[in-house]
């Protein structure tokens, strides 16, 4: 197994995680949270876009550096 299969495959099963706690905050109809999980996801999707240059990258990294400020 390639580097990259083994990552996708720990990314895989995260993914699954995360989809089962979106079912169990639907039940709970948590729906503020399920917003902010939405943003979350939506970024992270933009990130795992292919052909994507470097500089998508470090934006991301400078904006979660200038949170945490």
């Amino acid at each position: 197994m390639s580097n990259a299969e083994h990552i996708y495959s720990i990314a895989d099963n995260h993914a699954q995680t995360v989809q089962v706690c979106i079912d169990r905050l639907h039940e709970l109809g948590a729906n503020e949270q399920l917003k902010l999980l939405t943003e979350r996801l939506q970024e992270l999707a933009i990130r795992a876009t292919p052909g994507g240059d470097d500089s998508k990258v470090a934006r991301r990294q400078r904006d979660l550096e200038g949170q945490a400020s």
